[in-house]
């Protein structure tokens, strides 16, 4: 019972570095041409609450932390199921065009999936 009950309070528990993986996504794709120190420094004013939740407040382990998941974390975006590092994501979204064509993918994926369970099976 004891068990359930752990197992219970970290399933309500919010999973901070997925917020905070978001956001980095998230400012790479509203920012085209975006760099390494360009992510940090907007990644630390607009969501500072994120980034204190999921790697601390002491600066210099704070940006440590934010250069390995850089380089070596992977984000899925959901919309496409397209998995890359934070690196690459940067070059995916280079320019306005980059993202506008991403965008276009995504949108294209999304009204696929809402046909796929209307698919006849084939016979």
């Amino acid at each position: 019972m004891l068990l359930s009950a752990v197992e219970s309070l970290d399933e309500d528990e919010p999973d901070f570095f997925a917020e905070l993986k978001e956001a980095g996504w998230n400012i790479l794709h509203e920012n085209p041409g975006y760099g390494f120190d360009e992510w940090v420094q907007t990644l630390m004013e607009q969501y500072p609450t994120e980034v204190v939740d999921a790697i601390g407040s002491h600066p210099a382990e704070a940006y440590a932390s934010l250069s390995d998941m850089w380089d070596s974390d992977d984000y899925t975006d959901e919309d496409t199921g397209e998995c890359h590092t934070f690196a690459e994501w940067a070059e995916y979204f280079a320019t306005d065009r980059s993202v506008t064509l991403y965008d276009l993918l995504a949108e294209a994926r999304r009204k696929l999936s809402r046909l796929r369970p209307h698919e006849r099976p084939k016979q």
